[in-house]
């Protein structure tokens, strides 16, 4: 992952208002090499599949647009906030040596976009479809593939600690805090929820216009459950006939860290609480871990869906 500079912008999405791109990349996780591999293992499946041009849709700095240029003629790079294009144009092009040619920039939502009709042949909407109007937005993906395109969206939630129940109760209870004071934030964080809580089981692919959805969850113990921090699930609009495939134990997706960067992780989910605010929660933390680190995996659904003719 390219690095960036301490960095904050004013935002323009309530879920990264103020957002400290510095820290976001250095806390959560890296995307990994089978990220993309699978990715492109379902595209290039495809008799029809192109590798012209390729949307990183609510990109943020461009964390998953600096791979899709490895793969892909053009990318195009879009996010609705103030300032995040500028610096995804500065750190793939000036910082990591990307020619700027493989870029097309859009400061704009998901739900419109300045891309022609008929000219994407890949769609990535990694970690931001919660932040949108979903069917708004799935419509727009439609209009901007190729027939034959594909779409990925895909969200990780918090981590797992793993050998540690205690730890693990605590951890849990920090998130339980966390999402309390969302609460009374408004209807985008409420849906917002909605849509980590149900695993992207709430983002519908109507049959008419989208075919061979796959559903990947990985290090999810085989259950939806643990997605949800709280009780603010989106039904499923999940059809008959969807592809599922359950994976755990993924290595690429754990780690091992201590309480610093637990703390340091929770700062980058929006809505931060102060750490005082909830020291008693940490403190029972720091004593459950008695100084070592701990084993986390981080759960992660990935969607593939390609657009019908």
């Amino acid at each position: 992952m390219t690095s960036v500079t301490e960095t904050t912008l004013p935002g323009g999405t309530p879920g990264f208002n103020g957002a400290d791109w510095s820290k976001y990349m250095a806390y959560r996780p890296i995307y990994p090499a089978s990220f993309f591999k699978r990715i492109y293992e379902y595209h290039s499946v495809k008799p029809q599949a192109g590798w012209s041009t390729a949307h990183d849709v609510g990109a943020g700095v461009g964390i998953v647009a600096a791979s899709l240029a490895a793969s892909f003629n053009n990318v195009i790079v879009s996010d609705p906030n103030d300032g995040y294009t500028t610096l995804a144009r500065k750190i793939l092009v000036e910082d990591s040596g990307i020619p700027e040619s493989k870029f097309t920039f859009f400061q704009e939502g998901a739900e419109k976009s300045a891309a022609e009709s008929g000219t994407v042949d890949l769609i990535a909407a990694c970690e931001m479809i919660q932040w949108t109007d979903i069917d708004a937005a799935m419509e727009e993906f439609d209009r901007e593939l190729r027939v034959g395109g594909t779409v990925a969206v895909t969200s990780y939630t918090r981590p797992r600690i793993m050998g540690n129940e205690r730890a693990q109760r605590i951890w849990q209870a920090i998130f339980t805090e966390y999402a309390k004071r969302t609460r009374g934030l408004g209807h985008l964080y409420d849906r917002a929820f909605e849509t980590i809580n149900s695993g992207l089981e709430n983002v519908e692919f109507p049959e008419a216009r989208w075919e061979a959805v796959k559903r990947i969850y990985i290090n999810s113990g085989g259950s939806l459950e643990v997605f949800q921090i709280d009780d603010r699930v989106g039904e499923s609009r999940v059809k008959k006939g969807e592809e599922k495939v359950w994976e755990e134990g993924d290595e690429d997706w754990s780690d091992i860290k201590d309480i610093d960067w637990f703390k340091a992780y929770l700062a980058t989910w929006s809505a931060r609480i102060p750490e005082t605010e909830i020291q008693s929660l940490w403190d029972e933390m720091e004593i459950s871990l008695k100084g070592e680190r701990a084993r986390i995996e981080t759960p992660i659904v990935l969607v593939f869906a390609t657009k019908k003719a």
